[in-house]
C-alpha cells in the first residue's frame, strides 16, 4: 500500500515532503516523469523513515544538551570583571573544575542539612577556608542562568521574524522596541546621573516602560492607518516602527550632545548600561525576565504547529482555515518582546537573532517545532560561549560588553552560512 500526497500538481509521499521540508533534494527517481512527479513507498517504509528522522533529531538534541551542560560546568569557574562584586573573590578569578565540583557538593550538603536537619551546616568561616569560590560560583550561576534565558529569547525572536517575512535578514528590532531600551537608559542617566548604575528598579521601569510604549504606539497607529474594520497591515506596522525608532534615535543624540556635552562620566554610564557590563541577578531581575519570557515564549510554543503556516503564501494559509494576520501578529509581537527583554538583561546582542536561525534550519530542519528546538539548543550554546570569551578577556574599566564578542564570533559564521545557504532559502 502506498502513501501519496498531491502538492502543486505533483504527487509526493510523506517522506518526500519531509525531505523537501528539511532542505534535502528528492531521490533521482522521484524527479523523473515530467511535470507529474510522483513516488511510491509502502506505509512501512514511510513509518521507518519518519522514525529515523525522529531519532536523528533526538540525537542532535541530546548532543546539544550534553555540550551545553559541559560548557555550563566549566563556565561556573570563570568570574570575569564581575568577580570583584562576589564575596571572597576578585576580578577575572578562575576556579578549576575540581574547585567548582567541591563548591557544588558543599551547596548540596548545606541544602540537605537545611531540609532534613539530620546534621548541621558548615559555618561561613569553615567554608571560606576549605571551599574556594563557594559564594562566587553561586553568583556566577545566576549570571549564566540569565544568559541562557536571553539566548533562547534572542534566537527564537530571530526565527519568528525570518519565518514571517521569509527573509533571512529580517530581525526582531524592526518594530522599534529596542530603541525604547536605549531611550529609557539615556533618560534615566540624564535624570539621575551616575547614580543610575545602582537604580535597578528605576532601570527596569524606564527600559521596559519605553519599550512597551513604543510597541503600543506601533500597534495603535498600525490599527488606525489600516482602516476601520480591517486587519492589521504588517507593512504599515513596520514603517511606523521604523519612524518611531528614528525619532527615538534623534532624542538620544540630542540628549548626548546637548545635555551630556563633554561629560565623559555620563557617557561612560550610558555605555555601561547599554552594554550591560554588570548583569543583575536580583529577585527583581528574575521576576521581570520571567514575566517577559512567559508572555512571549509560551504563546509561540502553544502555537508551534500552527506556525508552520507561515511558510506558505497568503492564499494557501486561508485554505487551511488559519487567520494569517493574527498568526503573524502574535509572531511579531512575541519576537519584539523577546528582543526587548534580552537587550535589557544582557545588552546589545541582536546578532544572535540573525545567525542562530540559519544554523537551526541547517541542522534541525525547517519544520517549525524542529526550528524551535534547534534555536533553543544552538542559541543557548552560542551566547554562553560568547559570555565565557567575554569574561576571559581582561579589559580596562568594568570589562568588555558581550555584544562586542557576539559581533566578532557571529559575523564570520553569518557570512559563511549566508554564502552557503542563500540559494537553499529561496
Amino acid at each position: 500500500m502506498a502513501s501519496r500526497t498531491s502538492i502543486s500538481g505533483g504527487q509526493f509521499t510523506a517522506v518526500d515532503i519531509a525531505r523537501l521540508r528539511n532542505g534535502r533534494p528528492l531521490p533521482a527517481r522521484a524527479k523523473t516523469g515530467g511535470a507529474m512527479v510522483w513516488h511510491r513507498r509502502s506505509m512501512k517504509e514511510t513509518n521507518r523513515a519518519f522514525s529515523a528522522d525522529k531519532r536523528a533529531t533526538a540525537a542532535r538534541v541530546i548532543i546539544s544538551v550534553f555540550a551545553l551542560l559541559v560548557l555550563f560546568y566549566f563556565s561556573l569557574g570563570i568570574m570575569g570583571a564581575m568577580g570583584e562584586d562576589y564575596a571572597y573573590s576578585q576580578r577575572y578569578a578562575y576556579y578549576n573544575p575540581v574547585e567548582v565540583f567541591n563548591a557544588l557538593v558543599e551547596h548540596g550538603y548545606n541544602a540537605l542539612a537545611s531540609i532534613t536537619r539530620l546534621w548541621s551546616q558548615h559555618d561561613n568561616t569553615w567554608i571560606q577556608e576549605n571551599v574556594p569560590g563557594y559564594w562566587a560560583i553561586e553568583n556566577r550561576a545566576g549570571v549564566l542562568g540569565v544568559t541562557l534565558l536571553c539566548g533562547i529569547l534572542l534566537s527564537v525572536a530571530g526565527m519568528l521574524y525570518q519565518n514571517v517575512f521569509k527573509n533571512p535578514l529580517a530581525g526582531p528590532g524592526m518594530l522599534g522596541a529596542s530603541s525604547g531600551v536605549s531611550l529609557g537608559i539615556i533618560l534615566l542617566v540624564a535624570l539621575y546621573g551616575t547614580v543610575a548604575l545602582d537604580m535597578v528598579k528605576e532601570r527596569y521601569l524606564f527600559c521596559y516602560g519605553f519599550g512597551a510604549l513604543i510597541l503600543l504606539l506601533v500597534l495603535v497607529a498600525g490599527k488606525k492607518l489600516s482602516g476601520k474594520g480591517k486587519p492589521f497591515d504588517i507593512i504599515t506596522m513596520l514603517l511606523i516602527g521604523s519612524i518611531i525608532g528614528q525619532l527615538a534615535g534623534f532624542v538620544q543624540q540630542y540628549v548626548v550632545m546637548f545635555v551630556f556635552g563633554s561629560d565623559e562620566t555620563f557617557q561612560n554610564t550610558v555605555l555601561e548600561l547599554q552594554q550591560m557590563l554588570t548583569i543583575d541577578t536580583s529577585a527583581l531581575s528574575w521576576a521581570c525576565l520571567g514575566v517577559a519570557f512567559a508572555i512571549s515564549f509560551i504563546p509561540v510554543y502553544l502555537m508551534r504547529f500552527r506556525m508552520n503556516a507561515l511558510a506558505f503564501e497568503e492564499d494557501d494559509i486561508r485554505l487551511f482555515g488559519v487567520n494569517s494576520t493574527r498568526l503573524r501578529g502574535v509572531a511579531l509581537l512575541s519576537g519584539a518582546i523577546m528582543l526587548l527583554a534580552a537587550q535589557i538583561h544582557t545588552g546589545t546582542v541582536g546578532m544572535v537573532s540573525m545567525i542562530v536561525p540559519f544554523m537551526s534550519r541547517s541542522w534541525f530542519g525547517c519544520e517549525f517545532s524542529k526550528q524551535l528546538t534547534g534555536n533553543i539548543c544552538i542559541g543557548t550554546l552560542l551566547l554562553l560561549l560568547c559570555r565565557d570569551i567575554t569574561d576571559l578577556i581582561p579589559f580596562v574599566g568594568d570589562g568588555l560588553g558581550i555584544g562586542v564578542i557576539v559581533q566578532v564570533v557571529a559575523m564570520p559564521l553569518f557570512v559563511v552560512i549566508m554564502a552557503k545557504h542563500l540559494n537553499s532559502w529561496e
